[in-house]
């Protein structure tokens, strides 16, 4: 007894959760009876009226009014059903999702399970009859060309959905797990097996660097030099009788042939 309890809750749930229909031209028909069916699992021959209470209990506006108009013709499920699609179901609507059908294509991230449920979804909208094998050619369409690569190979030994469903889940597994792995590679390698390189500047300033520090830090040793070349023009007779400029700009004369 807590068991069918239990169940009526979640029907009752279901049930607050489905839209109204209005009989509005952009209201989907096939969705709308898909919806009923599941919540109450009529069949074509169900006779049990509360079952149509149920449906009533939907319907808003001119659909409302065109039901309580034609209670009376209702015996069975299949009964309303007919009435109710020659009543507002739309051709075109049948034509748009076959397009929608042809042109879905599984998006980058798109999970498998919801790529496969929502072709599933329209192929039993658009017919309800459709069978598995032409709604796997349908899902091989517009998958992941990795995966239709792989699941292509077993494609003869694929009869049904649920194996379709189970060797697609098994190629998205692997996809996404050696994805995981060539993402972290390279920061691995980058942290552990590369050494840092050292900078271009680093590398050629240091000399230069080396260089000035001899050359203009040593006091000395430039004062040497500096003297040992005012020496060598002095002994020079070369160099007799001409200038040279000290560096607070004063001119030296050579006076050596003076004396």
């Amino acid at each position: 007894m807590a068991d069918q309890t239990l169940l009526a809750k979640a029907r009752k749930t279901r049930f607050d959760d489905l839209p109204n229909f209005s009989g509005h031209p952009s209201e989907d028909v096939e969705r709308f009876l898909k919806s009923i069916k599941n919540i109450t699992k009529a069949t074509d021959e169900s006779t049990n009226h509360e079952i149509l209470e149920i449906v009533r209990g939907k319907l808003t506006q001119s659909a409302g009014l065109w039901f309580d108009n034609n209670e009376h013709n209702f015996k069975k499920w299949s009964d309303f059903e007919t009435a109710f699609r020659n009543r507002y179901f739309s051709s075109t609507s049948i034509h748009k999702k076959f397009d929608t059908l042809k042109q879905r294509k599984q998006l980058p991230d798109e999970p498998i399970t919801s790529y496969c449920d929502d072709i599933i979804n329209l192929c039993k909208e658009i017919d309800s009859n459709m069978s598995e094998k032409i709604i796997i050619q349908y899902l091989m369409s517009g998958i992941n060309p990795d995966f239709r690569k792989e699941l292509s190979r077993r494609e003869s030994s694929i009869n049904t959905l649920n194996e379709f469903l189970k060797h697609a889940k098994i190629e998205q597994d692997l996809h996404d797990t050696f994805r995981n792995l060539s993402i972290d590679s390279p920061q691995l390698n980058f942290n552990f097996n590369r050494p840092p390189i050292p900078s271009l500047t680093a590398t050629v300033n240091p000399q230069k660097q080396y260089h000035y520090q001899i050359k203009y830090n040593n006091p000395i040793s430039h004062s040497t030099q500096f003297q040992s070349s005012v020496s060598r023009r002095n002994s020079d007779p070369a160099f007799g009788n001409r200038t040279s400029t000290t560096p607070n700009t004063k001119q030296i004369r050579n006076f050596s042939s003076q004396s």
